[in-house]
């Protein structure tokens, strides 16, 4: 097979636009997989986190599962979360249970459950920031009704 023809399965520049959280000040990366690339209806962002603030404050649902990812971005020991992360999650969106993350974790959130707000409460080195990654299973992301 030429080179030509390979070269289709590499996506490169993968930056994604401008993040609506004035907090985030490194790029992120985003890749959608769809009829343009690997046509599987997944989407996913890589977020640098370096400084405290609620990226999400309402509790919601989706009609897709998701996966919410959190590293330490200290590379040489990426299991130490480097701080501290509340995420909220429900059956019904009324009876919410707080869960406190410190180490590298990550949550299903199949369709249908309720989760957030979403709070990065401490990132003791902005030189080694959370590393958040969030994988959802659509061509893109919508709140339930």
């Amino acid at each position: 097979m030429a080179r030509a023809e390979l070269e289709k399965y590499l996506r490169k520049g993968v930056v994604a636009g401008e993040t609506p959280h004035s907090e985030v000040s490194a790029p992120r990366l985003g890749l959608q997989s769809n009829e343009g690339f690997g046509n599987k209806d997944f989407s996913m962002s890589w977020w640098a986190i370096t400084e405290p603030f609620e990226m999400v404050t309402d509790c919601h649902s989706h009609d897709f599962d998701q996966f919410l990812i959190f590293a330490g971005g200290d590379l040489t020991n990426m299991p130490d979360l480097g701080g501290e992360v509340e995420l909220t999650l429900s059956l019904d969106g009324k009876d919410l249970e707080k869960f406190v993350i410190t180490e590298a974790t990550m949550v299903y959130v199949p369709a249908g459950l309720y989760h957030c707000p979403l709070n990065f409460k401490k990132v003791n080195d902005p030189k080694k920031p959370i590393l958040f990654h969030d994988l959802f299973f659509s061509p893109e992301y919508k709140r339930k009704e």
